[in-house]
């Protein structure tokens, strides 16, 4: 699904990256590992499309990532959330789904779910961190997408929240999809197929040690 070759990108008068070359083949969910400022954000946003290589070449389902056809396959959850302040969350996944072709009352399922059954009519701006993080989820795979892109999706969450965001991405895992995420919490047991190394000498990919992440 993801082929990534000579992969550097230019921060400033810094390159990060190291000539990153890997592959992702589709349904698996591969964790990205390293020190702060190794890339692990900045990797998403390329696969994203929201940030260009320097060098190499990354393409997604055989194209760039910045491909119209590529949109529909990804969803992104980014840190944080990207969401518009002065709408409510009501008005927010309504946007959502009115861009997706999908029914509003099923996004607003799906974040009640999550513990956002009483804020429906809260503005964006006034809800928690946490709650901002439920939202952006729902947002982010409002359009039932193949590959998700996952950038701290357990921070922020309450206990109760943080199962359902796990128990929801064991479904996406046993459904087939792919995931890449960034996180600094284990994710649920069995979820991940293998850790890359971001802050190696040279990028690579190690498999997932029994009983928790990398």
């Amino acid at each position: 699904m993801i082929d990534i070759a000579g992969l550097t990108v230019r921060l400033g008068d810094s390159e990060i990256l190291g000539g990153l070359t890997t592959r992702v083949a589709e349904g698996e969910a591969v964790r990205l590992a390293g020190p702060n400022g190794c890339g692990k954000s900045t990797l998403l946003n390329v696969l994203a499309g929201l940030r260009a290589p320097a060098t190499g070449e990354v393409t997604v389902c055989g194209r760039s990532p910045r491909h119209r056809s590529v949109r529909a396959v990804r969803g992104f959850l980014q840190e944080p959330p990207p969401l518009y302040e002065q709408l409510t969350a009501r008005e927010q996944l309504g946007l959502v789904a009115g861009l997706w072709g999908v029914r509003p009352r099923l996004l607003l399922e799906r974040a009640d779910a999550l513990g956002l059954a009483r804020h429906h009519d809260v503005l964006v701006g006034e809800l928690s961190l946490g709650q901002r993080k439920k939202l952006g989820y729902v947002c982010a795979t409002a359009h039932d997408p193949r590959l998700l892109l996952l950038d701290e999706p357990f921070n922020g969450l309450d206990s109760a929240a943080l199962t359902a965001v796990s128990d929801d991405l064991a479904r996406w895992k046993r459904e087939g999809r792919t995931m890449i995420l960034v996180s600094h919490t284990d994710p649920a047991e069995g979820l991940l197929d293998r850790t890359l190394d971001l802050g190696a000498p040279s990028p690579r990919a190690t498999l997932r040690p029994t009983g928790g992440g990398a």
